[in-house]
């Protein structure tokens, strides 16, 4: 369904919009600032650190984040291998959770007495993308960051078999996507991930 359900209410479909493409950003300068830290100064030299959208948002990823309510960002450049790769490439996922857990703190101590339930809401729709896009990008299927994991850290076999999946393209993708959702392990991944930020949210009060 996407965000445009929310399209009949404009207010929450500009927040949640813009909230979520602002968390495909906080992605990629997670592991950007990352791999820099690591020694890795490629992010760097292509224009990775920094907080211009232009750099980080795909246009087509934006596109299906209004249609489909899931997008994807210009994947950062690195040449970590080991753990240290190991550690960028999953640190993705953690920049969408932690963009997930700001959004719902803010929606949470936001006062409804000013009027602001419709940014309130728009900020829960966004934090409901970032927890289906770690869920998603955390599964080992290229170009995802669960696969970038295992090419800098998993075993010859394992980036062998990679390499297989990638080859199918853009479809073996879909196709991969489709059957981890309609099996129901995609949203198990998302329920468990989800559950984990309120869980801290509840330990905070809120």
């Amino acid at each position: 369904m996407g965000l445009l359900a929310y399209l009949s209410q404009p207010l929450v479909f500009l927040v949640a919009f813009a909230a979520a493409a602002f968390g495909l950003v906080v992605h990629n300068l997670v592991q950007a600032w990352l791999a820099d830290r690591y020694g890795d100064a490629l992010p760097r030299r292509m224009g990775f650190l920094t907080l211009d959208a232009k750099t980080h948002l795909d246009p087509l990823g934006l596109l299906f984040l209004a249609l489909l309510g899931f997008g994807w960002p210009r994947s950062v450049p690195f040449r970590l291998n080991g753990s240290k790769g190991l550690i960028v490439a999953l640190s993705g996922p953690v920049g969408f959770l932690l963009s997930a857990f700001v959004y719902l703190l803010v929606a949470g101590l936001l006062p409804r007495s000013l009027g602001l339930d419709q940014i309130a809401l728009g900020l829960q729709v966004a934090a409901g993308v970032m927890v289906i896009e770690a869920a998603v990008f955390l599964f080992p299927v290229p170009p995802l960051d669960g696969a970038r994991a295992i090419y800098a850290a998993g075993s010859y076999e394992a980036r062998r078999f990679m390499d297989q999946l990638a080859s199918y393209g853009p479809i073996g993708f879909i196709l991969i996507f489709l059957v981890l959702s309609y099996t129901g392990v995609l949203g198990a991944v998302q329920a468990g991930l989800m559950g984990l930020l309120q869980t801290l949210l509840r330990l905070m009060g809120l």
